[in-house]
């Protein structure tokens, strides 16, 4: 975020105490410095743009170069002004490149932050033109009035004459004194204070971005990293799904054929043992089937490979209670996408089957532009509650990790609706 602009204090009795009020004199002297060092680089850099941009292949480049090294050189200034007014100026982005050299000279002519920057400049000179010689009066002449007394005698004819007020007393020449302190302990200050606050809200309008434009940035950048955790998340989950199939299944399969074969060499022979490899036997299966179970939940290998139509007719197939599907969502969606709807359905139609009581489930999965929409509706006993059932606020979490939304309709003997929205980008 960017400070105020000024750091030096508003109170005049903590003025003096303040090194800001020194390093931004420093500062607004250096503008006529940088008005003509920097100030003329970036002018040549100007025109190099407009000129050079047409030159085909040496004025395409040269033209690109010279906005970036525009964006350098405010760069210097932003560093100045970190230094010397402890502000912190959210640096302006140059033109991302478009793939195209053509495409990225007409991006370095027209681009807005140039133009600014050069913007920048002109108004600086024309300030630093009004306040350096008012700084150097506020620092020089003060401290040549408050000395008046001293060397007031030694003036010619005991007299000095400041503009139009004629000084012939030691009197008038202690008075002027007076004032001159008053306006080296107050006014001085609360001049460079004033100035160094308008070159700072300058600095910062012309070479900096906006903090709401800072913080749409920011939020951008969340959405793709929550992105990149999203799919990260999906891909572990499929990768166990072909671990789990490939591995621990095979191996219990493996197991089990084993056990079989015992168990039919064995015959009648051995009753207690025949019993224990019977008993060993169903549970392999069992596993197998938990396992299979449980890799269809993560994520089945039909998914991937034709689709949420494929892999939810499969489950309707299995589903206890009668299932009516429609699917269609061309274009395919991504998979991080896929796989939440898969996740979606799946686990709302077991829910179905656990509490419901329903007597048929319906089950739409359509796509309508950007949205993936997906609608369970049953003839249950509804009375589901997101905020009791911990089932259908992990929907809720599965559908916000993607920017969507999840709603639930289900009146006390009504049924239930569940609707998840999905964004396909």
């Amino acid at each position: 975020m960017t400070v105020a602009a000024s750091p030096v204090p508003r109170t005049p009795w903590r003025l003096w105490r303040s090194p800001y009020l020194w390093l931004a004199t420093i500062h607004l002297l250096g503008d006529a410095v940088v008005v003509l060092t920097s100030g003329l680089l970036v002018l040549l850099a100007v025109v190099v743009v407009v000129l050079a941009w047409p030159l085909a292949y040496v004025g395409i480049p040269l033209t690109v170069a010279a906005n970036r090294f525009v964006y350098a050189v405010a760069g210097w200034e932003r560093a100045r002004a970190r230094i010397t007014r402890d502000q912190e100026i959210l640096p302006l982005v140059p033109p991302s490149p478009t793939g195209s050299r053509i495409g990225d000279a007409r991006a370095a002519l027209a681009d807005i932050g140039l133009w600014r920057q050069l913007l920048y400049y002109a108004v600086l000179l024309l300030l630093a033109m009004v306040w350096i010689p008012a700084i150097v009066v506020a620092w020089s002449v003060p401290p040549v009035l408050v000395a008046l007394p001293l060397y007031y005698s030694a003036f010619a004819a005991s007299q000095a004459q400041l503009g139009p007020f004629v000084i012939d007393t030691m009197t008038k020449a202690s008075l002027v004194a007076a004032i001159g302190a008053l306006f080296l302990v107050v006014v001085s200050p609360v001049l460079i204070r004033a100035a160094s606050a308008l070159d700072g809200e300058l600095a910062r309008s012309l070479l900096g971005r906006s903090e709401t434009g800072a913080l749409a940035e920011r939020v951008s950048r969340l959405v793709t990293s929550r992105q990149q955790v999203v799919d990260s998340v999906e891909a572990e989950r499929r990768r166990m799904e072909r671990d789990l199939h490939d591995g621990a299944q095979q191996r219990l399969v493996s197991l089990a054929m084993i056990l079989g074969r015992a168990k039919n060499r064995l015959g009648d022979k051995e009753p207690t043992v025949r019993s224990l490899i019977e008993e060993a036997h169903a549970e392999a299966m069992q596993a197998i089937a938990e396992i299979r179970d449980l890799t269809r939940g993560l994520h089945p290998p039909v998914l991937t490979d034709r689709g949420l139509d494929a892999a939810l007719s499969a489950v309707a197939t299995r589903s206890p209670v009668p299932v009516r599907l429609g699917v269609d969502v061309d274009p395919r969606p991504s998979l991080t996408v896929e796989s939440i709807a898969y996740f979606v359905v799946t686990e709302a139609l077991a829910n179905v089957a656990k509490h419901a009581e329903a007597a048929q489930v319906e089950v739409r999965v359509t796509r309508d532009g950007d949205v993936l929409r997906v609608e369970v509706r049953d003839d249950g006993r509804g009375g589901a509650d997101p905020a009791r059932g911990t089932g259908l606020r992990g929907l809720s979490d599965r559908a916000a990790g993607v920017d969507g939304r999840l709603t639930v309709k289900s009146p006390p003997g009504g049924g239930t609706v569940l609707i998840a929205e999905l964004p396909c980008d």
